[in-house]
């Protein structure tokens, strides 16, 4: 997608004035020099370099795809915590990982390797021995960046049988000074199967019947962008999987920023069923900043 790129022009003036010397050098003139020096600029280090990898592999069997924007330079906790990031996207828990190219083609190679075994677990009685090709495939990219912030936003998919695959989507915002993710985490209880949101650095208020309301109109929004239109509150509580369509809950990956406004990305089933796909939508800064931390705030120039 992109990469960050710096140039530095350095400028010196040197200007000189007097008289031209004579070929006696006994009577030649003196000549004065003034020269104007114009120190170079400190050049800035990148708040983040990056390198754009990919891999694939495929045959009937099993199909891997593997793409990432990998950060190989800059501003150390960024780097850190946005590898980090891509780390558990690709579900990366090998710590000599170093993130190299080669690094990168094994995980692909395990990936297809395992595919393959599950392909041949799943159709070797079928009776021509053949099935659709398993897949599983991986992005991760920059998706916005401006002077105090920068996103990154991954896409899952895959299948391996049954009646149709699997995806999913996350992205993660950090501030550019010192690399720390802006958002929450959400520790899933099986038990009670709920969801309880904590490091919640994102949201003022996240109770109020106006920011409700905003996260309902986005998802109505979303439907009507996918000409699935629901005009009234009774379709949408009769589509989506919640308690109270005036108190939907926020979406189980923290919600990120773009350069206009606050991302919502809701997971396959999250809130709805299969056929409501992966509800996301955006809400500009202009209506969402009253129910923002300070701390978020900041990053944002409108």
């Amino acid at each position: 997608m992109k990469r960050i790129l710096y140039s530095i022009m350095v400028a010196a003036a040197l200007s000189a004035c007097g008289h031209r010397a004579s070929t006696d050098t006994a009577n030649a003139d003196s000549v004065s020099v003034d020269s104007a020096k114009v120190e170079a600029p400190v050049e800035e280090k990148p708040a983040l370099v990056l390198d754009s990898i990919h891999f694939e592999k495929n045959d009937s069997m099993a199909e891997v795809s593997l793409s990432v924007q990998w950060p190989t330079d800059g501003n150390e906790e960024l780097v850190k915590n946005v590898r980090q990031f891509i780390c558990e996207v690709c579900n990366i828990k090998n710590e000599k990982f170093k993130g190299s190219r080669k690094d990168f083609k094994d995980i692909v190679d395990i990936d297809y390797n395992g595919l393959v075994e599950e392909w041949h677990g799943t159709y070797a009685d079928s009776e021509d021995g053949s099935g659709p090709s398993f897949t599983s495939g991986t992005s991760v990219v920059k998706l916005a960046e401006t002077e105090t912030f920068v996103t990154f936003y991954a896409e899952i998919f895959g299948y391996t049988g049954g009646a149709h695959g699997f995806a999913t989507h996350v992205g993660k915002t950090f501030r550019k000074s010192d690399g720390k993710a802006i958002g929450y985490e959400t520790e899933y209880n099986q038990d009670s199967f709920e969801s309880k949101i904590k490091n919640q650095t994102m949201f003022a208020d996240t109770k109020s019947p106006k920011f409700y309301a905003l996260i309902k109109d986005g998802i109505k929004r979303y439907f009507k962008d996918c000409n699935q239109p629901i005009a009234s509150d009774e379709e949408l509580n009769d589509f989506l999987q919640v308690d109270n369509i005036n108190r939907i809950p926020l979406p189980a990956n923290a919600p990120y920023l773009t350069e206009k406004g606050l991302v919502f990305c809701y997971t396959q089933y999250e809130i709805g069923p299969y056929a409501a796909g992966m509800i996301t939508f955006e809400v500009p800064f202009v209506k969402i900043k009253p129910f923002l931390t300070e701390e978020v705030k900041a990053l944002i120039k409108e």
